[in-house]
């Protein structure tokens, strides 16, 4: 039964109303789905598996020496490039069997979903109600943080809603308290809550400051501090900490928000290290996110460049991308570090710190970058695409309720 984003209160949280209103200034045109929904991402997904396939490219060299001798240049150089995508493939191989301290021939066991009590923070809108929805709906029991009520409260027992301001230790301390009695200890933490204040540096206040590094870093500390021993006791769990591609590169207008990112990706290592050298917890796994442009409320206020080859190199990520991905990780009981979309896997050599990109190119790349292009007005406003992805969402929540 087709449904719109009204007659659904979970799209209406996840997206607030005023946010669906566009600019003034956006012009409407009729969908396109196949340019709309071609970008990049589909096609390295493509060559992933065919060109760059180990299973794939086994196969070349021997449908060539059926058809040319092995003195061949084309046998020569399909044997090299089978040779050098089985190698990456084996190195990836080896770095996952390290990461998660695995065997060599067996993944870990799946995760038992039917045991596990999911923690979320800001889980209230945006991604973190779609991954509670989503968890709950599978018979999942999941705990939400959020400094406001819900303006949607959620029908699915499974979901114990707690109003923390998480940013406050004591408040945080309080609830775990409340949470440990009346649901139990959570197995697996997702720390997601985050804001966004998008101005410059001279315009931010102190208040804006304190509210950014409190909601997208202290708040981490803090629940890590309270629900973490439990984790330790029980020599298990899982840690999935929200951070940001712009914890890496820096944008102008985002100078609070990329600081208390780029605290996050330090914390999640020192936080690995840690795991596994001081408390001997190797089997707490540990996920990092690096997503790009989320269409969520939280970036409501961002206006993106709308030309057709930003939209195919630079796509914004639908919420429930985010959702699958993370959800993949908790199944694997694999520690990951999660970039999306594809262009962002450019970032890890972008830093200062890396040295490995000349200045001029890292400028010109962040120029092109997507952030580095947007506008943050004080209205609020969408991409033009943002009714689409809401009614993605809905689809999704509807179709995995039936």
């Amino acid at each position: 039964m087709a449904a719109t984003i009204s007659d659904d209160p979970l799209a209406k949280n996840l997206l607030n109303d005023e946010d669906l209103t566009a600019s003034s200034d956006t012009e409407s045109r009729e969908p396109q789905p196949v340019f709309d929904s071609f970008d990049l991402d589909i096609v390295v997904k493509v060559l992933s598996k065919t060109i760059f396939s180990p299973f794939f490219v086994l196969f070349l060299p021997v449908t060539f020496l059926s058809q040319v001798p092995s003195t061949h240049p084309a046998f020569i150089i399909s044997v090299a490039w089978t040779t050098f995508i089985c190698f990456i493939d084996i190195w990836n191989h080896v770095d996952k069997v390290y990461r998660c301290r695995g065997t060599w021939l067996f993944a870990p066991e799946k995760l038992k979903w039917g045991k596990q009590i999911v923690l979320i923070t800001g889980g209230g809108s945006g991604i973190g109600a779609l991954l509670a929805e989503t968890l709950a709906i599978r018979n999942i029991s999941v705990v939400v943080l959020t400094k406001e009520p819900p303006k949607y409260e959620s029908e699915n027992e499974n979901i114990s809603t707690y109003v923390c301001d998480v940013s406050d230790y004591k408040a945080v301390e309080a609830v775990s308290k409340r949470i440990q009695k009346e649901v139990g200890d959570p197995t697996i933490i997702v720390n997601n809550a985050g804001v966004v204040k998008g101005k410059l540096l001279l315009d931010l206040t102190e208040e804006d400051v304190q509210n950014t590094f409190g909601a997208n870093t202290l708040a981490h500390f803090w629940v890590l501090k309270a629900f973490l021993p439990a984790m330790l006791r029980a020599g298990e769990g899982h840690i999935v900490t929200m951070s940001s591609v712009l914890g890496l590169v820096g944008a102008a207008q985002m100078t609070d928000y990329c600081a208390s990112k780029a605290a996050l990706i330090s914390l999640n290592q020192c936080l690995r290290f840690e795991l596994d050298n001081r408390y001997k917890t190797p089997s707490i796994r540990t996920t990092l996110l690096l997503p790009s442009f989320v269409q969520t409320a939280l970036f409501s206020k961002t206006h993106l460049p709308d030309s057709r080859i930003m939209r195919f190199l630079c796509p914004p990520i639908q919420p429930h991308v985010i959702v699958k991905e993370i959800i993949s990780a908790l199944d694997a009981r694999e520690s990951r570090v999660i970039r999306l979309p594809f262009y962002t896997q450019a970032a890890r050599f972008m830093g200062d710190g890396m040295g490995l990109v000349p200045s001029w190119l890292r400028d010109i790349l962040q120029r092109v970058s997507v952030f580095s292009n947007a506008r943050f007005w004080m209205d609020s406003l969408v991409s033009r695409r943002a009714g689409a992805v809401m009614s993605a969402w809905q689809a999704d929540v509807i179709a995995s309720n039936n």
